[in-house]
């Protein structure tokens, strides 16, 4: 298993973003199969779910497995070694400082002809947070679309997450979930926990929105219910580009780009440079910390060294940039002299990390931003789950008997012009109710 060299020149950069990616295509039998488990979930209900869990998950699951128990949440949270709430804690209070900071109030404020206009800031009902599971726990998904739920006044939050094969949900994530007050949670997975979550079931009520990183299955059922429920995003599979200079340290980038194609299912982690030495170092220690660590070789597949070619310096920075502002990466690292200069140049990228001193995983874990980011591209036109995706922007309008007089006429004229009749005279019965009578020239 080898780790993959490509070149970086002016000609090449839009075809290596696709190479790295592959191309997004529409996979027919995915979209098949996931519409009809959707179908199912949507006529079936709890016997759907039970069914599709005993299938996918745990062949002895029931009805009265789909609930939590409220015991059972409480006496994880109690069991929970001390070391790691504690953790938990720190990660939670960080995560909930920055989303504090995201927030903005309600306002009203008078316009140019005098109109008051205003956005009201209010929380959904009811949200539906998705957590991976099954063979793995993500704990740290829990903090963080728990948290900004909460900061932004969600008034009844819920979590769908995969059973293991022995039907019970891990400990640490349950722990996570009851430590933040959170005690509603069914076992439930993959596009059968998306359909539920959208069209309710005996058990579980719909949400209002559906947060949450998930497998192709529900992103794929995110993708199919968007319109029926708000969605925060369709994740893909992640990723990090770093860009380094030829002093950054070959260690510290082996190590990040190893974390990076941890995650598995198609994670991608790219170096761009312009250092053949940098590029060879990193190769080598990257080959011997996987070694070291135990790690599967064909994850080294999931590495692309990147080398720009022909270019150096500042030159060759600014061609890793503008390469990096193409691909918009999920996770972006800069490694050079100066990475607050450089971040000003970056305009699509889901989180930056700037120095070496900082990588990926403070922010998957413990600094407190997001790290449900978007992916594949989708940072050229997207965000990290924040509070705006628990909340709806309401707009307010007002006018005054002298607003209506002054703008009755421009909306005739433009109503006209379109040929919505009914959309004048609504205006014109105003300005001849409660407009200001016309002055009397003679006066």
């Amino acid at each position: 298993m080898t780790i993959r060299h490509e070149k970086l020149t002016p000609g090449s950069a839009a075809g290596l973003a696709v190479s790295l990616r592959g191309r997004h295509g529409s996979d027919e039998e995915l979209r098949r199969r996931v519409g009809e488990i959707l179908a199912r979930v949507e006529a079936e209900g709890d016997e759907a779910l039970v069914s599709l869990t005993r299938e996918l998950d745990f062949d002895q699951f029931t009805a009265g497995d789909l609930k939590v128990k409220p015991e059972v949440i409480e006496a994880a949270t109690v069991m929970a070694p001390e070391p790691l709430m504690e953790s938990l804690k720190l990660a939670a209070e960080n995560i909930r400082l920055f989303h504090q900071h995201e927030m903005r109030g309600s306002w009203t404020a008078p316009m140019r002809q005098s109109q008051m206009l205003g956005q009201r800031m209010i929380p959904v009902d009811r949200a539906g947070l998705y957590v991976p599971g099954g063979g793995a726990s993500y704990p740290s998904s829990v903090l963080m679309t728990v948290v900004p739920a909460q900061v932004a006044g969600v008034g009844e939050i819920f979590i769908c997450t995969p059973p293991g094969r022995d039907g019970k949900i891990n400990q640490a994530v349950l722990a996570a979930a009851g430590m933040l007050g959170i005690h509603e949670i069914y076992r439930a997975g993959g596009a059968q926990a998306v359909g539920a979550m959208t069209y309710g079931t005996g058990t579980i009520r719909p949400a209002d929105v559906i947060a949450g990183p998930g497998n192709i299955y529900v992103t794929e059922a995110k993708r199919q219910v968007y319109g029926l429920v708000g969605l925060d995003s369709l994740a893909g599979p992640s990723e990090v580009l770093i860009i380094a200079d030829p002093a950054a340290t070959p260690k510290l980038i082996a190590a990040d780009l190893l974390a990076q194609v941890e995650h598995g299912s198609g994670a991608i982690a790219a170096l761009v440079c312009w250092s053949g030495e940098l590029a060879a170092q990193v190769e080598s220690e990257t080959a011997a910390m996987a070694s070291e660590l135990g790690l599967d070789e064909a994850l080294l597949e999931r590495i692309t060294l990147i080398e720009v070619d022909g270019l150096r310096g500042e030159e060759a920075q600014e061609a890793a940039i503008a390469f990096s502002n193409m691909f918009a990466p999920e996770h972006l690292q800069i490694h050079t002299m100066h990475p607050e200069q450089v971040v000003h140049e970056i305009t699509a990228a889901g989180a930056v990390f700037l120095g070496e001193d900082v990588c990926t995983a403070y922010g998957d874990y413990i600094i407190g931003s997001n790290h449900v980011l978007p992916t594949a591209g989708a940072a050229r036109f997207g965000s990290a789950l924040s509070v705006e995706n628990f909340m709806r922007k309401v707009a307010v309008i007002s006018l005054i008997p002298g607003t209506i007089s002054q703008l009755t006429p421009s909306l005739v004229e433009i109503a006209t012009a379109e040929g919505l009749k009914a959309h004048a005279r609504a205006a014109e019965l105003r300005q001849e109710m409660y407009g200001e009578p016309p002055v009397d020239e003679g006066d």
